[in-house]
């Protein structure tokens, strides 16, 4: 029997996953055994999570998309995409070094992005994605957890310039290869993506509608990877790189609280 969580058990969820996330051990919830969220609960946890990082300052500046791939969707019990938030706090520029201990098992992917313009995609670019890779609730409940965990996002690296998008360029023919200390990861084109990487944008804009929320121009669209994530660990350095558009890199740095921008 399913058992629904009231508001005022959400709101303590929400709490606690703040918290958790804040010491860099996400989700320690979904650990305990009997513990199980709806889908539709789980996004509930998200948003609370996000109106509580609001309050306390932070800034949203736009969303992810992940598990776009069919193959994904099949093997977490899903039969659409997710998305995340992003945070202010959590957009860093290419060449920066980040501290391994403030993540959770640190994993990236390369993905195409967009920043918005009014009524219109203003500008398109590659970007880094964080993830804390960790998930501990038992298979059935995965999707659920993925989903109160904002989609694994920990952050996000920009490039150093945005240049504008072309409005009949769908980067279909775009290609985007993850590159970790030298050795190519893996390579692979828009279109791996249903429908390429604007759909991505199509599918969250409807989506959010659900929610009483809307893209807003000046926001930042990760449209999701073509390529699998990959850990990182300290000493590592990534790039991104693209055939047309310019690449974005980071290294990872072994000190405590440490979150630099390379000289």
């Amino acid at each position: 029997m399913i058992t629904t969580i009231n508001s005022a058990g959400l709101k303590a969820i929400a709490r606690r996953q703040l918290a958790d996330y804040d010491a860099h051990r996400p989700g320690t919830i979904f650990s305990e055994p009997g513990f199980s969220l709806t889908l539709a609960e789980a996004y509930r946890v998200q948003m609370l999570v996000a109106d509580l990082r609001e309050g306390r300052g932070e800034s949203i500046v736009g969303y992810k998309v992940g598990c776009v791939s069919e193959a994904v969707q099949k093997q977490l019990g899903i039969d659409e995409p997710v998305f995340g938030h992003l945070f202010g706090s959590e957009a860093h520029r290419s060449g920066i070094a980040l501290d391994a201990e403030s993540f959770d098992g640190l994993a990236i992917e390369g993905e195409f992005a967009f920043r918005l313009a009014e009524h219109s995609i203003g500008a398109a670019f590659a970007v880094i994605e964080l993830h804390n890779y960790v998930l501990r609730a038992p298979a059935s409940g995965r999707a659920a957890e993925l989903i109160a965990n904002n989609a694994m996002h920990a952050g996000v690296i920009l490039p150093a310039d945005e240049p504008r998008c072309n409005e009949s360029d769908d980067l279909l023919a775009e290609t985007i290869s993850v590159i970790r200390n030298s050795s190519v990861l893996g390579s692979a084109n828009g279109g791996a993506l249903p429908g390429g990487p604007a759909a991505s944008i199509t599918w969250l804009g409807a989506r959010l509608k659900d929610f009483g929320r809307s893209l807003r121009p000046g926001q930042i669209v990760l449209t999701g990877s073509p390529l699998p994530l990959y850990p990182v660990t300290p000493g590592d350095w990534v790039e991104v790189t693209c055939s047309r558009l310019p690449g974005v890199k980071m290294t990872v740095s072994p000190g405590r609280n440490t979150a630099r921008d390379l000289e």
